[in-house]
């Protein structure tokens, strides 16, 4: 008997990869399922391209996004915590974050200091949808490569998480390999490196953002829209000091933060990135298990 895989794919390169591999030479010891965890938030062109790796390799991608009201606009807990899914698809998943702002509208604003977004827009979901289909226990598999294993979660493995990109039963790879291997794929993901996750994504570092801002002007245009709104919002119980107004970004900057960084001048720039570079802070957002 087949031994249950989900493979969360984050909808990059990376992950893609792995589910490729995986799919084609491990089915025999797997039975797979491969769902996508949707935001509202990740650029177009990540959206084609998890479209492409379904209908190009044949592969179901299930689609899910992150509820967090019942019909009648009530929060499934009183708490808020309560998460359930909805299946979407390329043509009807969200483009303008509906999922990310019903969890703002009830958690607040997530940041380095409340860093629950993860969790509540991916993991939940997906956990949500394979107790639909009766999937009580399973491994994940997870992709992060040989090349960046300081972001192995500790005890992760004891979950039923599983590296193939690292452990030595599968395909060890790091990232020069998938690179080289979809230039001569049929077709590769196009999005900006800046933008890739969530456009705007609290995880990015400050050079990063400053770039997205020029591949895509009006990106932050939503993210100031939910900091218009909930800046004064948090229903948890914060760290001691921490005060409103909370913003997404690092040291408590808001998008019009970033934009007002922006109009630096390279040198002044160079400083600010050269600092942050020490915090040694992560940009990728896979689910953590």
């Amino acid at each position: 008997m087949k031994e249950k895989c989900l493979i969360s794919f984050s909808g990059g390169r990376t992950s893609a990869y792995m589910m490729y591999r995986l799919i084609n030479e491990y089915s025999d010891k797997y039975e797979f399922k491969v769902v996508y965890a949707n935001t509202g938030k990740e650029d177009e062109k990540t959206l084609e391209f998890i479209d492409k790796c379904s209908k190009e390799w044949n592969i179901d991608i299930v689609w899910v996004e992150g509820v967090y009201r019942d019909d009648n606009g009530k929060p499934f807990s009183k708490k808020g915590w309560s998460v359930r899914h909805k299946v979407v698809n390329f043509e009807t998943a969200s483009r303008n974050g509906e999922p990310f702002e019903e969890l703002i509208s009830l958690l607040g604003i997530p940041s380095d200091n409340a860093p629950f977004c993860s969790f509540q827009l991916k993991k939940y979901p997906i956990e949500s949808y394979m107790k639909s289909i009766g999937w009580k226990k399973y491994k994940i598999a997870i992709g992060i490569r040989n090349d960046e294993v300081d972001r192995i979660s500790l005890g992760a493995t004891k979950r039923g998480v599983i590296y193939p990109l690292i452990q030595k039963e599968f395909f060890p790879t790091i990232k020069p390999t998938i690179l080289a291997w979809f230039k001569i794929n049929s077709f590769d993901l196009t999005c900006s490196p800046n933008l890739g996750n969530c456009d705007f994504c609290y995880k990015k570092g400050i050079e990063t953002h400053i770039k997205a801002i020029e591949d895509k002007p009006n990106g932050l245009d939503w993210w100031q829209d939910m900091t218009n709104k909930y800046s004064h919002f948090m229903p948890r119980e914060m760290k001691k000091g921490f005060n409103p107004p909370y913003n997404f970004y690092r040291k408590n900057m808001s998008p019009s933060d970033l934009l007002a960084l922006k109009k630096l001048s390279d040198r002044q720039l160079k400083i600010i990135f050269e600092e942050e570079k020490l915090s040694g802070c992560s940009e990728s957002c896979e689910v953590e298990w």
